[in-house]
């Protein structure tokens, strides 16, 4: 296992490891940040956290579990320290693994799709956009996300729900054009 390699010295282990899963970290990250930048500053200090605290990782739970606490932390962490900041959304640099389209008017529906999708996970407050994260992009389980965001997984079945059901209701919205309205009223 690469986690006992690194704690007995190995470095390449651990670059290993961070490949695996650097476009995790950084999809939460984005989830927290908004902006590419930001991202990569807590991507970075999720790695550096990890790395320094890799001998306290106890193998009682999955590495994926403690990393994503340590990204959860940090996410949380640049947002009060940057919460005066102004963010912008660099939306269509953010999702790039989708299937290419075929042809330009494809691409450019994706485009606005993949734009309107993450426009509505911003409006979900910080713990139910990381739920929705990882269950349908991450593919966790209902007990990975609840070790990770320290609750039952009675709560996280209840966010999810509730976040399924804001995200219909604002895209509904959007789609009829009532973003705004939408806005106001929650």
């Amino acid at each position: 296992m690469l986690v006992k390699e690194i704690k007995d010295g190995q470095q390449e282990s651990y670059d290993d490891l961070m490949q695996r899963h650097q476009q995790k970290v950084y999809r939460i990250a984005y989830s927290f940040a908004r902006s590419e930048q930001g991202a990569m500053d807590i991507t970075q200090n999720v790695f550096l956290k990890a790395y320094e605290n890799i001998g306290r990782f106890r193998e009682d739970s999955q590495f994926k579990t403690w990393l994503t606490r340590i990204s959860y932390n940090e996410g949380r962490n640049w947002v009060r320290k940057n919460k005066n900041h102004s963010v912008h959304e660099d939306l269509n640099s953010h999702v790039a693994e989708a299937s290419s389209p075929v042809t330009q008017e494809d691409e450019y529906l994706a485009s606005e799709n993949k734009t309107i999708l993450l426009r509505s996970l911003y409006e979900l407050n910080t713990k139910y956009r990381l739920a929705i994260v990882l269950r349908y992009f991450e593919n966790y389980s209902i007990r990975d996300i609840a070790e990770t965001l320290n609750c039952s997984e009675g709560v996280v079945k209840n966010m999810l729900f509730r976040s399924l059901q804001k995200l219909k209701k604002y895209l509904t919205m959007t789609e009829f054009g009532e973003d705004n309205e939408y806005r106001k009223r929650n």
